[in-house]
């Protein structure tokens, strides 16, 4: 009788240490397999096969669906992300609302458009951060227009010399007399929105982070 314990066990033994063999496309005997092949939700598709995933199926659905099935079958678009309450409007963390003026509209802008931060130290210094980031290469490290792409870009030969141009000629010197008034409502719409050679930086930079640009060129005008 020992010897059959015995040669049980190590039967036993054989057969767990070779469950636990994997390699290659074998990755061996899982437990609890649903808990490694989770389906990923998909915002704007669904898995629409009800015996999707049925070798793997481990819970018994009420519907008789397998493990991959999650269509949401009240969703007319078939997509699992939930569409916004009708007339809803995104905000951001600040409670802010989506900037709504058009580019034809930096006069208003510039007389009515507040900026919601405080002129801190502390807003002064990611001002600065950020205008090195996105602006010191046209404008210049202090807002002069004699940033490296304003500064030259191609040779021209002027009265039988060879002249270094920029390929963006007449950027705009932030400390110019024409600029030095325009308020920070008027530097958020042109980051946000562009004006001349200057393109829409509003897909690049968040709104705090415009804000925040405003605030450095004004230290910048001073």
């Amino acid at each position: 009788m020992r010897i059959v314990s015995t040669l049980f066990v190590a039967f036993s033994a054989a057969v767990v240490l070779t469950s636990c063999g994997a390699g290659g496309d074998n990755q061996g005997t899982e437990y609890a397999p649903n808990m490694y092949h989770s389906v990923a939700y998909e915002p704007y598709s669904q898995i629409t096969d009800e015996d999707a995933g049925r070798w793997l199926t481990s819970i018994d659905y009420p519907d008789g669906h397998a493990e991959f099935y999650n269509s949401n079958k009240f969703n007319p678009y078939r997509m699992n992300m939930r569409e916004s309450a009708p007339h809803t409007v995104a905000r951001n963390k600040h409670g802010w609302l989506p900037y709504r003026l058009g580019k034809d509209s930096l006069a208003f802008a510039a007389a009515n458009v507040k900026s919601p931060l405080d002129s801190t130290a502390a807003i002064i210094a990611d001002g600065k951060v950020l205008y090195e980031t996105y602006c010191d290469h046209c404008h210049g490290p202090k807002g002069k227009g004699d940033g490296k792409v304003a500064a030259g870009g191609i040779k021209v030969e002027v009265n039988g010399e060879q002249k270094e141009r920029s390929i963006y000629a007449g950027v705009a010197n932030l400390t110019s007399d024409a600029l030095k008034g325009v308020s920070e409502g008027h530097i958020f719409h042109v980051i946000t929105m562009g004006k001349g050679l200057m393109w829409s930086h509003g897909s690049q930079i968040s709104p705090e982070d415009r804000w925040k640009i405003a605030k450095y060129v004004k230290t910048l005008q001073k």
